[in-house]
């Protein structure tokens, strides 16, 4: 059977970051089991395309999974498995170090979770508060330090250009991380949404003092033996987040949730995402309707559009062979001009395998990949 990666959202938290424009509820913790039994009832509604297929990798993302107890992770696996045929390699959930205790870490491992993604975004506590985070430093520590004790796969998320955030105190950030010996380390620019708090107070770094951090990330993290395999995502051997991998390599998902999103393959390729609005999200499922909003065939072009978008945010970049047994066409033939003046531009490698995104494509990416789908 084909291996499916199974995205669940859990849309609620604390309290919004000023940064944050994800679907997300605040203050909700009275629906958490009434949620808990919509996600089960939502996956018995995909049972029959289920049915074919084994879950290799869960993601349980936010929002602030790690609002619920064990109990209610534990529930909502057990509910999952009676549905799914479950071998997952790798079952994630998505941390904040507040959220955390000892009991808390126990009991998520002992569910069968083996993968802790935490988020820091810095170890800066000034910053913190001014970007709305409810943790401090000291907080992020404690929670590592027990989480080592239960989990082998640690990964920690870090925001870059943030306000206030010199280069040096990024690269601290940065290094503070290595030396806790971490699996997997993330390192994303800040990006300032319409509409969000830090939107409307912080005009954004220059783009040098991006550049400069991001570049010292990638120098010091491959210093250490991290590999830098997509664009923000660093991992020491045999760590990468294989469910995040399924995204960019265009491989099934199934997203269940409010404002969960899917990638599915049946008679034709397929993008869904689930309402945003909770309370329809409760209705459809109590009616025994799928919750998705919007339904996506996806043609020849959009797939090959896709490929290349995703497939040019990964060190492995694009297969010469990969691209023409899937879409029956030569790569090297189509792009020939954008891939010479990639090339020239220092923006891809090249070899009789395929093609490469370097640094400073990783820097360009938008460009480097707009570039290559005018030729489609």
């Amino acid at each position: 059977m084909k291996k499916l990666g199974l995205y669940i959202h859990i849309p609620f938290c604390s309290a919004k970051c000023y940064y944050c424009d994800f679907i997300s509820f605040p203050n909700m913790e009275d629906c958490f089991n009434q949620y808990i039994d919509a996600l089960i009832s939502e996956a018995l509604l995909y049972q029959n395309y289920l049915n074919s297929k084994i879950v290799d990798t869960i993601f349980i993302g936010g929002g602030t999974p790690s609002l619920f107890s064990p109990l209610q992770i534990k529930r909502l696996l057990c509910g999952l498995k009676d549905v799914c045929n479950i071998e997952a390699k790798e079952i994630t959930i998505e941390a904040n170090p507040e959220t955390l205790n000892a009991q808390k870490i126990e009991g998520f491992a002992a569910c069968g979770i083996n993968r802790l993604s935490m988020g820091l975004q810095t170890h800066d506590n000034d910053i913190l508060k001014r970007i709305g985070r409810r943790h401090t430093y000291e907080m992020f520590l404690e929670a590592i330090n027990i989480a080592k004790s239960y989990f082998s796969n640690i990964s920690v998320d870090t925001i870059f250009a943030l306000p206030g955030q010199s280069i040096k105190s990024f690269i601290e950030t940065i290094q503070n991380l290595i030396d806790l010996s971490l699996q997997h380390i993330s390192a994303y620019a800040l990006k300032l949404e319409p509409g969000t708090k830090l939107a409307c107070d912080f005009a954004g770094a220059d783009e040098d003092t991006d550049r400069q951090m991001y570049h010292s990330a990638v120098k010091l993290l491959a210093s250490a033996g991290y590999d830098h395999y997509e664009t923000s995502n660093f991992a020491k051997a045999g760590f990468e987040c294989l469910h995040n991998l399924k995204y960019w390599n265009g491989d099934e998902y199934l997203g269940l949730g409010a404002a969960a999103h899917s990638f599915t393959a049946q008679s034709k390729k397929v993008r869904s995402s689930n309402t945003e609005v909770i309370n329809d999200y409760f209705k459809l499922i109590s009616k025994g309707k799928r919750p998705a909003a919007q339904t996506i065939s996806l043609s020849s072009l959009d797939e090959k559009n896709e490929y290349l978008m995703l497939r040019l945010r990964l060190k492995k970049g694009i297969s010469f062979k990969d691209f023409n047994e899937r879409f029956g066409c030569d790569f090297e033939k189509i792009f020939e001009e954008p891939i010479e003046a990639a090339l020239k531009a220092g923006l891809i490698t090249r070899d009789e395998n395929g093609i490469y995104p370097t640094l400073r494509g990783f820097d360009l990416q938008n460009t480097c990949i707009a570039e290559f789908m005018k030729k489609l």
